[in-house]
């Protein structure tokens, strides 16, 4: 870190304003697998629209391609703050921070849901599938939590997460199936 070089603008990705927390899985000398987040029309949560997306350089960073949504069902609901392990050469784990509001505008009272779920990549991040919602971060306006996750020596998984209602905590799952 004694000395830098750039300033380097990153690509204009199919959607809006990034909105990122750092998660990434270097492969090699000049591979690295980036997970971040960004502004997308269609989420339609309060005043938070992100969507989790997966990126790759394969230059050492000089380019970053996009490479697919880490989609959930609904597209509506937020999805953000990836934690990834991979699992094998081409098989990825991520846990995302999702909420949802609803009842918003209507004559019911708003109700907001945050919790954490599982996806899976088995193609090296181009498409992604729900394994499992891992838990809870909170049911009400505090905006829940981001995971963690780790891959244990014996391959099993472990995420972690905080939870910000009462009784307030740190979470854990622990996962002998890949999620």
């Amino acid at each position: 870190g004694k000395s830098w070089e750039g300033r380097y603008s990153f690509p204009k990705f199919p959607t809006g304003r990034l909105t990122s927390r750092t998660d990434y899985l270097v492969s090699g000398s000049n591979t690295c697998t980036v997970f971040l987040s960004a502004e997308e029309k269609g989420v339609e949560v309060d005043e938070y629209s992100d969507r989790a997306f997966c990126a790759r350089t394969n230059d050492g960073g000089k380019s970053l391609h996009f490479l697919g949504w880490m989609k959930g069902k609904p597209i509506a609901v937020r999805s953000v703050m990836p934690a990834t392990v991979r699992v094998s050469d081409t098989h990825l784990v991520a846990l995302l921070r999702r909420r949802i509001d609803r009842g918003l505008g209507g004559d019911r009272p708003p109700v907001t849901e945050n919790w954490i779920d599982g996806y899976e990549s088995k193609d090296n991040g181009m498409t992604w599938n729900l394994l499992s919602k891992v838990g809870d971060t909170d049911l009400g306006k505090r905006n829940g939590n981001p995971p963690a996750m780790v891959r244990l020596r014996d391959g099993r998984l472990v995420g972690a997460y905080g939870y910000r209602g009462n009784p307030y905590g740190i979470r854990a799952r622990i996962s002998q199936d890949n999620g």
